[in-house]
Formats: structure tokens, sequence, C-alpha cells
């Protein structure tokens, strides 16, 4: 078992502040997180409109919004990132971007959501459980948009012995599964992720 698999173990007995010590010591060990392609976020921003409210899960440092904004009709962009490690030294200094710090582990069953056009989620929920992947897709309802991006197989997977904190065995299509009886369709199923729109 490595440290990662311990991690894994502890998932449901962790206080949100051992989390959070968590994540700034992956920081400070990993300090690049920045995973997202691009081209799938510049697809879905296009295909999303113009003068948009996105809101962005797990958006570590915000390399992503600090891009994105120099590029799209964007209003309003709030990422919402547990990591204060990383939030100390994010990287997008554009005013349309703001953190929200949530004060839960699992914010998406005890809060609501922010209205917004378009959700992104990019190596965001392949760290989650499958209940709280199940409680994220409740949270999300009500979007028009949403991009889910991670390294998943269209397969249930377990990860023990990854070296990494990928938690969720749910693959591609158990996702989708879910993400449709939550009233979405997919719009684009990319190797990397899928881009959903509400059919409600």
């Amino acid at each position: 078992m490595n440290e990662f698999d311990l991690w894994r173990q502890k998932y449901e007995s962790m206080t949100y502040q051992e989390q959070i010590e968590y994540h700034n010591d992956i920081e400070r060990r990993f300090p690049e997180q920045a995973h997202y392609t691009y081209g799938n976020v510049k697809y879905c921003l296009n295909m999303a409109g113009e003068n948009l409210n996105v809101l962005e899960f797990g958006c570590w440092k915000g390399d992503m919004a600090e891009r994105a904004l120099l590029e799209h009709s964007v209003k309003d962009w709030k990422g919402i990132e547990i990591c204060t490690a990383a939030i100390e030294k994010t990287r997008c200094v554009n005013p349309k971007f703001s953190y929200i710090v949530p004060e839960h582990f699992n914010w998406f069953e005890t809060t609501t959501r922010p209205e917004c056009d378009i959700i992104l989620a990019t190596h965001f929920i392949e760290h989650l459980s499958n209940p709280h992947f199940e409680s994220l897709a409740n949270y999300c309802k009500g979007a028009k948009w949403i991009y889910f991006e991670a390294p998943l197989m269209d397969v249930d997977r377990e990860w023990d012995g990854y070296v990494g904190t990928h938690k969720l065995n749910y693959g591609w299509s158990n996702i989708i599964g879910i993400m449709s009886q939550k009233g979405y369709e997919v719009v684009n199923k990319f190797p990397e992720g899928v881009f959903f729109k509400s059919a409600l």
C-alpha cells in the first residue's frame, strides 16, 4: 500500500482540515497541476455563447481561467478550490476571476450552487468518491452546459496502487448514465472528456 492508497482508504474519515492540509502538502511536492485540454475548453466556451458566467471546480492556481479570459466573452468566472496553498500562489490576476473557498469538503452537498451558464471541471471528478460524484451531479443540475475532463476509461476501474489521488471508480459509461438521469445529453465525447447540455 502506497501513501495514496492510504489517502483513498481514509477519504471518508478525514476531517476537512486534514483534507486541506493534505492538499497543501500535495501542492508543496507537486506544484504543477494545470491539467486541461485547452482545445476542448475553447470548444465548450464557444458553444456556450457570450457574456458567460463560468463556474469551475478545482481551479487550483487559476491557469485555465487566466488563459481563457483573454480569448472568450466572459462576464464572471468563479473557481471553487480547497487548497489554500494553491490559492495563495494564484496565477490568475484577471478581475473577472474570483475564488470560492468552501467551508466543507463535501461543499456540493452542503451549499447552493452559484448561478452560472457553464460548469468546467478538468481533472477534478477523478478525485471524488462514487457517492460524492453523484452528489456533485445533483449540485450541477440547472446549469445549461457542463464539461467534465478526466483520465478515465469507458469502463469502471479501481485505483489501488496508483501513484496519485484518483478515487472515482466510475468510467465514462457510468458517468454519462448518471448525467442522463439528471437531464443531460452528450454534445461531444472527446478522448479526454465529455461535454453535456441540459435537455430540460
